[in-house]
């Protein structure tokens, strides 16, 4: 490559991605993506790619390449500020002590199976789904870089096709079989994930997505038809948790008729549930707060900024469960029995667990709900409830109606009798 050196500074980067399509025949989508690739076996994949990329963008001697041997999921290049990229841009960048742009190709590898440099260190998370992506990144003058930007977005999804001894040297580098190998931008795969998003009924959720990743100024805001509420800021996304009784009685289940109430928070589950873990799964802090009747009056009539300020001034849900306490006797008498009723649902599982505590002569010391915030919260609040029986000598018995029980005329959950177990009890464990 020819050399030209430009300070720095003055140098502007632009990436594309190799997109592996697993074979779904011959791939274990529930398995973790291979280690990353030994020095040696790195700069041997680089060199592949190198010249598919010169072919396909009609010359690349005059820039700097960059890439690492290793495979990401999406959701580890999606993310706000694209930090993946930005990284590889400075690992550049940093190469020359003289701190002045050169054209080179730099391969990242690891004998160790993993890169000391965090920010390029792929997850390897099981499940990462038929679709792995090996990111490279163009450095060069700010001219050079906007003109293979243009060419890039023009031409990579359309003419990317990998060579057959790319794809031959990816398969036997990462042991995987792929059904397709191809070049795109960062900008196809944001407008091939819309698409997905798009077809399955989730626009805002690509709304909220696009405002962190491109950090777009100001609050995107959207409140989804079933109530939801989501509000993103810089990396934060902010919402609000309803408990039945809150979202039933001044949320947004509070003008739906008695009967709907069951479907309409599940509704509302699904989608929170859904939403949330999408934007943790892209790079997002999601930041809960529990809904109250002033913070809904007021989200009701104030603009975005003053939204987001009335969600930051809130102290956000800690933890991974919410205890919602209805009714607790004075008494100090230690608990003898706990019935316990799995609010539940065949598709969305176990929503919330209803607790009544009675004393030695049947008293009613406590009625609780038990609420999930996240997906290890279940399993903390059984085991809590198991440690609770067991430190004060307690029978349990758990109640499953396979449906969400509440009462229709305080429109609030409750607790399960016989007549409402369509299948046998049977005890937490």
């Amino acid at each position: 490559m020819t050399t030209t050196p430009i300070p720095s500074h003055e140098s502007s980067h632009y990436a594309g991605l190799l997109v592996l399509e697993q074979n779904p025949e011959r791939a274990d989508f529930t398995g973790v993506p291979p280690e990353p690739l030994s020095v040696a076996a790195a700069t041997a994949l680089a060199g592949h790619l190198a010249k598919d990329l010169d072919t396909i963008l009609n010359g690349i001697d005059h820039l700097g390449l960059i890439l690492p041997g290793a495979l990401y999921d999406q959701t580890e290049i999606l993310r706000p500020g694209f930090p993946l990229i930005g990284a590889l841009a400075e690992l550049y960048g940093s190469s020359d002590r003289e701190r002045r742009f050169k054209p080179g190709l730099i391969a990242l590898g690891s004998d160790h199976g993993y890169f000391p440099v965090a920010a390029i260190n792929p997850l390897r998370r099981p499940g990462s789904g038929p679709l792995l992506l090996l990111p490279f990144c163009f450095v060069g003058p700010h001219d050079d870089i906007a003109q293979l930007a243009h060419i890039m977005e023009d031409t990579l999804l359309q003419n990317g096709t990998a060579s057959p001894a790319t794809q031959e040297a990816i398969q036997q580098a990462f042991g995987l079989s792929t059904r397709n190998l191809s070049y795109a931008t960062v900008s196809d795969l944001c407008a091939l994930l819309q698409v997905q998003l798009d077809g399955n009924e989730l626009l805002p959720l690509w709304e909220l997505l696009e405002q962190a990743w491109f950090q777009r100024p100001g609050v995107r805001h959207v409140t989804l038809n079933s109530g939801n509420r989501f509000l993103v800021a810089d990396d934060h996304a902010h919402t609000l948790f309803y408990t039945f009784n809150d979202w039933a009685q001044f949320g947004p289940g509070r003008s739906l008729p008695t009967g709907e109430l069951g479907k309409g928070y599940q509704h509302w589950a699904r989608s929170q549930r859904q939403y949330a873990l999408a934007l943790d799964a892209y790079g997002l802090h999601v930041r809960w707060v529990l809904a109250n009747p002033r913070l809904e009056e007021t989200l009701a009539i104030v603009d975005d900024e003053t939204a987001l300020a009335e969600f930051r001034a809130i102290p956000c849900l800690s933890g991974d469960y919410l205890v919602e306490g209805i009714f607790q006797n004075d008494s100090e008498k230690p608990e003898r029995y706990l019935s316990i009723t799995d609010q539940a649902t065949s598709e969305l599982g176990t929503l919330a667990y209803t607790v009544t505590t009675l004393d030695a002569n049947g008293q009613l010391l406590r009625l609780e709900h038990h609420y999930p915030l996240r997906p290890q919260g279940l399993n903390v609040i059984i085991d809590r409830l198991i440690q609770r029986c067991e430190e004060q000598g307690a029978e349990r018995q758990v109640l499953h109606p396979g449906q969400l029980l509440y009462s229709e005329s305080g429109r609030n959950l409750r607790a399960a009798t016989a007549a409402d177990l369509p299948a046998s009890t049977e005890r937490l464990h």
